[in-house]
């Protein structure tokens, strides 16, 4: 994107870079979720390579960008393998590092063994991370949860307070797991570890990992939770055998899963992305991959649902394709994905050029858009027992239902949003992101020395932030 703001942006970095590290050789801007540059710097002792990390903007961040800054500079003290830090630019808020010449994995652990030593390498550097004494992330200004809720909501609090925030209208669904997570705290819970939270990201050369990076959502939290992230990537970068990568991390970290915690925690984990996507998908006039960014909304609705219909017990329906309807309208976005085809390739992380994603989406919500919300609003209407006049009648009625409803309704709710999110899926088919088609990853309970056990967690519907 070469808009002015990123115009005005590369001009103050290289002031800043110019003044503090050596004459510019070279800079390019970097595709991808955002403001990034690599630069050749002419230094004292040669030319170096460097990498400089913006900062996405106001609203857009999880928390400000110094935060990953000082918890980099507090890694590498610890003898943990991340990016050099060169130095910090304060306008605009920038992270400049060294920049790694290496492989970023991407996936594909599930296809390939290498890939899958290398990630269970990886759950060994977070058990590392994990016995990093917490007051030195406190004394880099991290915050301390303060008791068991504390504890349990210290990923949750962030994302809840973002959707809050720039919440416009009800999401009977968002409201249905969140009534579920504030109901269900794991409040026998009380260690606290610094936990990377979006996990596993690294650097390899194919035998080895060079380097761990992207913390940008380091926080103070229960381990479980960091266990509970490598799930949410799982299902847009499989990593491949969850039950052997889970037995290195006891092996490594000594401590023993537990299974009800776990769950708690990949549920809220899942559920935080849609909560942050939603003031994105509905306000941001140019996200750099609209489609891109829908599926991870979708896919991790699909993905909460199906981890709370696994610990309640809800066996899930398939649900059938929908059969795309030939309208006059179909030969406009025929016409508008083939003049997409043609686009040069996308670079970085984008899986394909965003106009063509953006084409086909609107060719499939022409072809089976109205059959979609033909059957969410009657199925809905058939759960409240009324017939409504809209669509967006049906969805606020359907949310204060959600609030009313006690736990004997939670079989009928879990097996309608997880319908509705499978056909809004539908409308991404074709999409090349895993995660338009990748159910969470079995996990082997029976496989661990200790036996699973289901562990009652605190339920007061009283219970609000």
């Amino acid at each position: 994107m070469t808009d002015q703001p990123n115009i005005i942006a590369e001009q103050n970095i290289r002031r800043w870079v110019e003044a503090t590290m050596g004459d510019i050789v070279a800079i390019d801007i970097l595709p991808g979720w955002r403001p990034a540059w690599n630069a050749s710097v002419r230094t004292p002792e040669g030319v170096i390579h460097i990498h400089i990390r913006g900062d996405r903007g106001a609203g857009q961040e999880t928390q400000p960008l110094r935060v990953e800054h000082d918890v980099l500079r507090l890694l590498a003290d610890e003898g943990i393998a991340v990016p050099h830090i060169h130095g910090w630019c304060d306008r605009p808020a920038a992270i400049a590092m060294e920049r790694i010449d290496a492989t970023a994995f991407a996936g594909g652990a599930d296809r390939d063994a290498k890939l899958h030593r290398l990630v269970g390498d990886y759950m060994a550097i977070m058990a590392s991370v994990h016995r990093i004494d917490v007051a030195k992330a406190v004394g880099i200004g991290l915050l301390q949860p303060q008791g068991p809720q504390s504890t349990a909501l210290a990923y949750f609090s962030d994302a809840d307070q973002q959707y809050q925030r720039h919440r416009d209208g009800p999401d009977p669904l968002i409201a249905f797991l969140r009534k579920w997570v504030l109901g269900h705290l794991p409040l026998h819970r009380t260690e606290t570890a610094l936990l990377i939270a979006d996990a596993p990201q690294f650097f390899h050369d194919g035998e080895r990992i060079t380097h761990i990076y992207d913390l940008e959502l380091a926080h103070l939290g229960d381990p479980m939770a960091d266990l509970a992230s490598i799930r949410v990537r799982d299902i847009n970068e499989p990593i491949g055998d969850l039950t052997q990568l889970l037995k290195r991390y006891v092996a490594e970290s000594g401590k023993a899963i537990d299974w009800g915690a776990l769950d708690f925690h990949t549920i809220v984990a899942f559920l935080a992305v849609p909560m942050r996507m939603k003031s994105a998908l509905r306000t941001q006039h140019q996200l750099p991959a609209y489609v891109e960014y829908l599926s991870w909304d979708l896919g991790c609705r699909r993905a909460a649902l199906e981890i709370l219909a696994q610990v309640r017990g809800v066996d899930l329906a398939p649900v059938g394709d929908l059969v795309p309807v030939e309208k006059p309208t179909a030969i406009i976005y025929d016409n508008l994905v083939a003049s997409c085809i043609d686009l040069p390739a996308a670079s970085g992380r984008l899986r394909e050029p965003p106009a063509l994603s953006l084409a086909r989406y609107l060719q499939r919500r022409d072809a089976i858009g109205d059959e979609v919300v033909r059957r969410d609003q009657s199925e809905a209407e058939q759960l409240l027992g009324r017939c409504f006049p809209s669509a967006a009648g049906v969805e606020v009625a359907l949310e204060q239902f959600v609030l009313d409803a006690g736990p004997d309704n939670d079989s009928d709710l879990i097996g309608l949003f997880h319908r509705r999110t499978m056909r809004a899926l539908q409308l991404l088919r074709g999409y090349p992101g895993p995660i338009v088609d990748r159910a969470p990853s079995p996990i082997d309970r029976l496989a661990f020395s200790d036996p699973p056990s289901t562990t009652v967690m605190a339920h007061d519907s009283a219970t609000h932030i």
